[in-house]
């Protein structure tokens, strides 16, 4: 067997249940080799374009997801704010909540907080991955000097 090839041995019982009989103790070996699989060689520029749209779906995938906890802490500090009334003591305004309202506020509020900046910054990212891959895109695309459709402008260019 050569390093190359991939060699797998199959015993096969003659016989599901052992009875002791001569079937049972035959046994008969397969052999398959398989080719070892070649993997087509990727110029650069299918490399790079690969990468930065792996990198594009995990910014559009965190903007998602932190849009979403973005969401659920605002679904539950919004009834948080129904359970608190503001008390005015020495001249300072301080707001006084229920138990259900301050366990709600408590966990809402960070959840808001933090789902709001996540979607700032994955947003960012993810235009900057964008435009990365619009460039390089682009300047890959021959140069024509022909009539054609621009699609970021929405109007035909040379």
């Amino acid at each position: 067997m050569s390093t190359r090839t991939l060699s797998l041995t199959v015993v096969i019982l003659a016989s599901v249940l052992p009875l002791g009989g001569a079937r049972a103790q035959e046994q008969e070996t397969l052999t398959l080799e398989l080719e070892p699989a070649t993997t087509p060689q990727l110029t650069y520029e299918e490399l790079r374009i690969q990468e930065l749209e792996r990198g594009a779906l995990r910014s559009r995938n965190a903007l998602i997801g932190t849009s979403v906890a973005a969401a659920v802490g605002l679904a539950l500090v919004i009834p948080a704010w129904g359970q608190c009334e503001s008390t005015d003591g020495n001249g300072k305004d301080e707001y006084d909540c229920t138990r259900a309202g301050s366990a709600l506020y408590g966990v809402g509020s960070p959840l808001l907080f933090g789902g709001l900046t996540g979607a700032v910054v994955s947003g960012i990212i993810l235009g900057v991955r964008k435009g990365k891959l619009r460039r390089l895109n682009d300047s890959f695309s021959p140069k024509a000097r022909a009539l054609r459709w621009d699609e970021r402008s929405s109007r035909f260019v040379f």
